[in-house]
């Protein structure tokens, strides 16, 4: 079965098992560093927020389900825990003095994203992008987000500059830090971790690591930003720190006496990103380096 024939079997079969009066379609789309996927959109006459499940994954990996079916019956197990009955008025979206408390910001690759930067307000930070979105909804099994266009801000009638004010006030508001030792993090693990992981694991066990991220693990890579946040944990572990993008999600922070060994720890973040992540979870390959001398974020060179 070719991926096209697959695609529309998907839509049949999925419209015979879920209710009559679901709507679904296929559309296809950008995430994060360029890269597109196909998602079944599912919506239902009582709410607006419509559930998306990605169906590349389903054709690449048949090995993971037996059969069809087995598809079919996954995506609808997906559907039935995402699903939401929620109503959002879209006027909502409208009026800039309600939804400016929702606004949050977030890193993203810059030259892995530089068509979405076309039609998306953004602040340069290093080898990396500030972009921002409106986080309209939080339960324990997803959330509903939208990207902010540069069509809202002419909408609103604000710059971009008042954009990131706003986000750098609500963002730690919204996704409060989380700021753990790495070795409490991964005895949360199974013991069939990647050898990547493994291997975290064992240097942790000699070298002290620490994992950033949000209460919500999204986005969380953008805790790096939040304001005296590397300051407090820099004098906390009395150390400036070497910051090591493990996803766009989260963080590894690492105490540094000197820069002297960034490029091993750069092949180890660039091995993480080729073998351990899918495409649009990558943020970068560069390892960051804070000064406490300096209260500065760099490039280690």
């Amino acid at each position: 079965m070719n991926y096209e024939t697959f695609k529309s079997t998907i839509l049949e079969r999925m419209q015979q098992l879920l209710e009559p009066d679901t709507a679904l379609r296929i559309q296809t789309i950008c995430k994060n560093n360029g890269r597109k996927l196909d998602g079944l959109v599912i919506s239902t006459p009582d709410s607006n927020l419509s559930p998306t499940i990605f169906l590349n994954d389903y054709y690449e990996n048949p090995s993971v389900f037996p059969d069809f079916d087995a598809i079919c019956q996954d995506i609808r197990r997906t559907y039935e825990k995402n699903r939401s009955t929620e109503y959002i008025d879209a006027d909502f979206f409208t009026d800039y003095e309600l939804i400016r408390r929702h606004i949050a910001y977030r890193m993203i690759n810059y030259e892995k994203n530089k068509e979405l930067l076309t039609t998306v307000p953004y602040i340069r930070y290093l080898d990396l992008a500030i972009v921002f979105y409106c986080l309209l909804h939080v339960t324990e099994t997803g959330h509903a987000t939208i990207l902010i266009h540069k069509n809202h801000l002419d909408l609103w009638h604000v710059t971009i500059s008042q954009l990131y004010e706003q986000a750098c006030q609500t963002t730690p508001l919204l996704l409060p830090y989380d700021f753990r030792n790495m070795t409490a993090v991964l005895s949360g693990f199974s013991g069939d971790a990647s050898a990547s992981g493994q291997n975290l694991a064992a240097a942790a066990a000699f070298c002290p690591m620490y994992v950033l991220t949000n209460n919500q693990k999204l986005y969380g890579a953008g805790c790096m930003l939040y304001p005296g946040l590397l300051e407090s944990i820099s004098e906390k572990l009395d150390h400036d720190l070497f910051l090591l993008p493990s996803s766009i999600h989260e963080m590894i922070l690492l105490p540094a006496a000197n820069r002297s060994y960034s490029k091993e720890l750069a092949d180890m973040v660039a091995q993480i990103n080729r073998t351990e992540l899918a495409a649009d979870e990558v943020l970068s390959d560069q390892v960051y380096y804070y000064s406490r001398a300096d209260l500065a974020l760099s490039i280690c060179s």
